[in-house]
């Protein structure tokens, strides 16, 4: 580090530590210091993780009454379409909803910075909205407003770290820039020139600040505890500490279908199957029975997943049962996605793997008809050469062709 920064780094770090050394009467009042507010939010907290959306609505309308022009009401309330998202991703029409208490929140914000450029409260929900807006760009693909939304959020983090050290929850936001923004344009070439509107990001350091949010922060730690179970499975492949952190938000949200589907997806990549079927059956079978949060995209995953377990325990009658009833499902969905090639491709496998040949080319012929690229591949090289068991591959004569990769 040349000397002018390292000097900078210093002066930053002592000015921080001065702060902290100022009693807590001389950081400005926040809402979230309000013992009525904490019980509420925590609350209908409670019951969005549980995944019952009305009762969480009816929380935090009680917060929107009592506190009709503060940034944290509309904030909340949008915490329900956001989840309502997370559980069907493809699924756009929540995002008009979300956007706009989004935008409510961001003026309400704008209007309390005018009358007070370090009002505590402002800067902080100003943080979460941008970041939660960016956040739904990425995911739509629209990366510019995503950065934008992204350069926002950190500079009112950076302005609530200043005004208030001590508060445990910032670290959630911190870690997943610090994260993200060393690990992202790592792994996908588009988003680097991005990466360039940022400073840069640490892959260890967001990792031990999202862990401080989780273990000190007041309202973010499942939210904490949810983005590691995606980094460490998607980013990291790190799947025991999947397993860890979903079993963590499990323990206290047992009805959360997204925690428990990550527990059932890191105990397949462990090699634990015996787990992993368990999981994905009694997530089906909440689907079957109309628990709450337990939609058809949820559904699709478990079926799809939990017949790729049974095939890798040479299950196929299960596996395919399993499949039909995901077809079954597929057919009155309204969004098309990836399973509906992947489970009629994995179908043919299965019946392949029964001897029930003609039935098996039907199912990769269809799946030449359908728009996933490997997919195809996959059925192109099973209509050459039929899926085996893999104890018939291993029991296969030196020098003999090998079939197409199984699909995951």
């Amino acid at each position: 580090m040349d000397t002018p920064r390292l000097r900078a780094s210093v002066l930053a770090g002592v000015v921080l530590l001065g702060l902290a050394a100022f009693p807590a009467a001389a950081r400005p009042a926040s809402i979230l210091d309000d013992y009525q507010f904490q019980e509420q939010a925590r609350k209908g907290l409670d019951y969005l993780y549980n995944m019952d959306f009305a009762a969480a609505d009816e929380a935090f309308a009680v917060i929107a009454i009592r506190h009709p022009d503060h940034p944290v009401s509309p904030f909340l309330q949008a915490l329900v379409p956001w989840w309502t998202i997370q559980l069907e991703p493809r699924d756009t029409s929540e995002d008009e909803a979300f956007f706009a208490a989004m935008e409510r929140v961001i003026d309400l914000c704008d209007r309390r910075l005018a009358r007070d450029p370090q009002d505590l409260d402002a800067l902080f929900f100003q943080a979460g909205a941008h970041a939660f807006r960016g956040r739904l760009h990425a995911d739509r693909e629209n990366y510019l407003r995503a950065a934008r939304d992204g350069q926002q959020a950190l500079k009112s983090l950076r302005k609530v770290a200043a005004l208030d050290p001590q508060n445990e929850d910032l670290y959630f936001g911190l870690g997943a820039f610090h994260y993200m923004a060393d690990v992202v344009p790592k792994k996908y070439r588009l988003l680097r020139v991005f990466a360039r509107l940022f400073p840069k990001g640490d892959r260890q350091r967001g990792l031990q600040e999202l862990n401080r949010a989780l273990t000190n922060g007041r309202f973010v730690p499942t939210e904490a505890a949810w983005t590691l179970v995606q980094l460490h499975y998607v980013f990291e492949e790190n799947f025991p500490e999947t397993l860890r952190y979903a079993q963590w938000l499990r323990r206290r949200h047992p009805d959360n279908a997204l925690f428990h589907l990550y527990e059932g997806r890191a105990y397949e990549r462990m090699g634990r199957l015996g787990d992993a079927n368990r999981v994905f059956v009694e997530i089906a079978g909440r689907h079957e029975s109309g628990q709450t949060g337990y939609t058809d995209a949820v559904a699709e995953q478990a079926l799809y997943v939990v017949s790729r377990v049974e095939m890798q325990r040479r299950m196929y009658p299960q596996a395919l049962a399993h499949l039909e009833s995901l077809e079954r499902l597929m057919a009155h969905r309204p969004v098309s996605t990836e399973y509906r090639a992947l489970g009629r491709l994995r179908r043919g496998m299965a019946l392949d793997a029964l001897g029930r040949r003609p039935e098996a080319v039907r199912c990769y012929r269809d799946v030449l008809a359908m728009s996933h690229d490997q997919a195809r591949d996959w059925a192109k090289g099973y209509l050459k050469k039929p899926f085996q068991d893999p104890a018939q591959r291993a029991a296969r004569p030196a020098g003999a062709a090998a079939t197409a990769r199984s699909p995951r």
